[in-house]
């Protein structure tokens, strides 16, 4: 069984977290394009938005990130989409949690630990199943 190393993991983490930066940049740009100049619906704007969010993410972290040898549509694009999901309807149950257990927690607040969690999460998935290595 091959060593984990650690530093590298670290490494890939702190590049994760910069494309995410990114990802959230590209999305409010989206939306806010969408919204002020289209006069776009606000849940069409924050799909587009949230889309594009994650477009960015897959083209980033597959190439930067995790550096994959893989073609654009593979398996990989399908696990990418299913973590994403998965994602989202945990940040969907942890929000839920943390609105029973500080119901007087401002919503905006409530969502930075939701961005923690979620972003630890994505990493996972996308290291160990995503954008694994693979074993020959």
């Amino acid at each position: 069984m091959a060593q984990r190393n650690w530093k590298e993991d670290f490494k890939k983490f702190i590049k994760f977290g910069v494309t995410g930066g990114i990802n959230t940049l590209v999305d409010f740009l989206v939306y806010t394009l969408l919204v002020t100049f289209c006069s776009a619906n606000l849940y069409l704007a924050q799909t587009a938005g949230y889309a594009c969010g994650t477009l960015n993410s897959y083209i980033i972290n597959r190439s930067w990130t995790f550096r994959s040898r893989e073609r654009f549509f593979s398996r990989e694009l399908v696990r990418f989409v299913a973590a994403n999901l998965i994602t989202l309807a945990i940040s969907f149950v942890a929000m839920y949690f943390l609105q029973q257990w500080f119901p007087s927690l401002n919503r905006i607040v409530l969502k930075l630990p939701v961005v923690c969690i979620t972003t630890v999460v994505n990493f996972v998935l996308s290291r160990l199943w995503v954008f694994r290595e693979k074993t020959d």
